[in-house]
C-alpha cells in the first residue's frame, strides 16, 4: 500500500481512480489566506451554516493578537500532488480552515479529523450552481461511504467572507470551533473529487460517479504565526505513515495466510508427489499431510479472516466482485479436490491394479490440482492489486510485491514441470507385473 494509508473510498462509493486532468501545482513555501467579499450563501440545517458572515478578524490584525495557523498542499496516496491545499487559523476559539482547489476540474474537497476514515468526524464542500455552498458533516465506522452527522459535536458553519467561488479553483472556508487550544498540531485526513454532488441537499448521497481522485492522512501544524499579509508557513507534504487499523491487519492476515496456503503448502504437496512417487512407495503421506493437514487449516483460517475484515472494514460495497467469487471458488475446488484425492487412494478399479490402465479420475485429480494452483496465483495478483487498495484506502503495494509473485508463478510451474521427466518411470511401475510386487503390503489390492 505503501503501507499504507486512511482512506478508500474516502468520502466516496468506490475504488479510487488515477488522476488524468490538467493540474495546477502549488510549490510556494507558504501559503495566502483568503481575503474576498462575502458570497451569497445556501440557507442549511443544525449540521450546514450557510447564510452568515464570518466574524473572523483579519489577517492584519491576527498578526497582532497572537493568531496562528499553517497551511499544507498534501500528496495522495495515489501519489497525486497539486490537488488541493488546506489552511488552518487559529483565532481564540474558533478555527478557520480554507480548501483551495488548485485543479482545474473540482467537483468537491473535504477533510476529517483524526488519522484513519473510520470514526474520524469530517467536512465536506461543494458549490452550486446558484453560487452557495454547502457544507456536509459526516462520518463512518470504516472505510465505507460516510453518512450525515445531524447533530455532531462540533458545527461547521460556512465562512463566506472568506470563500471564494471566482474561476475554476474556488476556495471554500468553515470555521468550527477550537477542539483544545494547546493542540497546535492536528492530524487530519482529506479527499479530493472532480465530481459534483448535483445536489445543495448537504444530506446528498454519494454516487459511484463521486469517487475522489485521492485522499490521504496529513499533519497540520497550526503553530505558525500569521504574518500581516495574511500568510502562513507551509507544513510541506503532508504525507505521513498512518498504523493499520484493526480491520487492515486482518486483511494483511487474510493474504498471509492465504498466500502461504494455496501458494505455498498446495504447491508444495503437488511436487513432493510429482518428484517422490517414483521412489518411494510412502509418497502419499507427504502429499496428503501438505494438502490437508498443513494447508487445510492455514487456508480455512485465511478466509476466515477475509470474510472477517469485510464485515468490520469496507463491507462488499467497495471489494471488487471478482474476488470474492473467486475466493469461494476456489474453497470450493479444493474441498472436492481433497475429497476425490482419498477416493482414489483408496478405492482404485480393478482395471488399474490388476492389468489394464490408469482411471480417469487420476488424471482429473491432477488436472484440477494445476488448475486450483493456477486460480490462486490469479486470486493473490487480483487481492493485492485490486482488492487492497479498494478495501483498506491504503495505497497499492509496491512493485517489489509484483515481482516477487512474477516470479513465484515461474519458479513453480518450472520445478512441476521438470517432474515430468519421470512420467516414463512412473508407467512403467505402474505396469500389471510392477503392481503386484509394488503394492504386495496393502491387501486392498488383489487380481479379483
Amino acid at each position: 500500500m505503501h503501507p499504507r494509508l486512511a482512506l478508500l473510498a474516502a468520502l466516496g462509493l468506490g475504488s479510487s481512480t488515477v488522476f488524468a486532468q490538467q493540474r495546477v501545482r502549488r510549490s510556494a513555501s507558504s501559503f495566502s489566506l483568503p481575503s474576498h467579499p462575502p458570497i451569497q450563501g445556501r440557507a442549511g440545517s443544525d449540521d450546514v451554516s450557510s447564510t452568515s458572515p464570518s466574524s473572523t478578524s483579519s489577517a492584519s490584525s491576527a498578526a497582532s493578537s497572537g493568531v496562528t495557523g499553517g497551511s499544507i498542499c498534501p500528496t495522495g496516496v495515489l501519489g497525486n500532488s497539486g490537488l488541493m491545499c488546506i489552511s488552518g487559523v487559529i483565532n481564540g476559539t474558533t478555527t478557520r480552515y480554507t480548501l483551495q482547489s488548485q485543479s482545474e476540474s473540482f467537483g468537491w474537497m473535504a477533510i476529517g479529523f483524526g488519522k484513519t476514515m473510520a470514526n474520524s468526524p469530517m467536512v465536506m464542500m461543494w458549490t452550486n450552481s446558484d453560487g452557495s455552498i454547502t457544507v456536509s458533516q459526516r462520518q463512518a465506522s470504516g472505510e465505507v461511504p460516510p453518512s450525515p452527522v445531524s447533530n455532531p459535536p462540533r458545527v461547521a458553519t460556512v465562512d463566506q467572507a472568506n470563500s471564494n467561488l471566482a474561476g475554476s479553483q474556488p476556495s471554500l472556508s468553515f470555521t468550527i470551533e477550537v477542539r483544545e487550544r494547546a493542540l497546535t498540531t492536528v492530524d487530519i485526513i482529506w479527499a479530493f473529487s472532480d465530481t459534483n454532488p448535483g445536489s445543495s441537499d448537504n444530506t446528498t448521497r454519494l454516487s459511484t460517479g463521486d469517487i475522489h481522485v485521492d485522499s490521504g492522512p496529513a499533519q497540520l501544524d497550526l503553530s505558525q504565526p500569521v504574518s500581516s499579509n495574511g500568510t502562513v508557513a507551509s507544513s510541506g507534504s503532508g504525507t505521513v505513515d498512518v498504523p493499520l487499523v484493526p480491520f487492515q491487519k486482518m486483511i494483511v492476515a487474510h493474504a498471509v495466510l492465504a498466500t502461504i496456503g494455496f501458494l505455498i503448502l498446495l504447491p508444495a504437496g503437488a511436487i513432493l508427489a510429482r518428484y517422490a512417487r517414483t521412489f518411494t512407495g510412502v509418497w502419499f503421506v507427504g502429499h496428503w499431510l501438505f494438502q490437508l493437514v498443513f494447508a487445510g487449516p492455514v487456508i480455512i483460517a485465511g478466509v476466515a479472516l477475509g470474510f472477517a475484515a469485510t464485515d468490520a472494514g469496507s463491507g462488499e460495497t467497495l471489494l471488487p466482485k471478482n474476488h470474492k467469487a473467486t475466493g469461494v471458488s476456489l474453497i470450493g475446488l479444493y474441498v472436492f479436490q481433497c475429497a476425490l484425492g482419498i477416493v482414489i487412494h483408496y478405492w482404485k478399479p480393478a482395471s488399474f491394479t490388476v492389468s489394464k490402465k490408469r482411471p480417469i479420475q487420476n488424471y482429473a485429480h491432477a488436472v484440477l490440482g494445476l488448475t486450483i494452483i493456477g486460480l490462486a496465483f490469479w486470486q493473490v495478483h487480483t487481492g493485492y492489486a485490486l482488492a487492497w487498495p479498494a478495501t483498506s484506502g491504503r495505497p497499492a503495494l509496491s512493485s517489489s510485491v509484483n515481482t516477487a509473485w512474477l516470479a513465484w508463478v515461474v519458479i513453480i510451474p518450472v520445478l512441476y514441470f521438470a517432474g515430468l521427466a519421470f512420467l516414463p518411470k512412473q508407467f512403467r511401475q505402474e505396469r500389471p507385473a510392477q503392481k503386484q510386487e509394488v503394492y504386495a503390503d496393502e491387501p486392498r489390492y488383489t487380481d479379483s
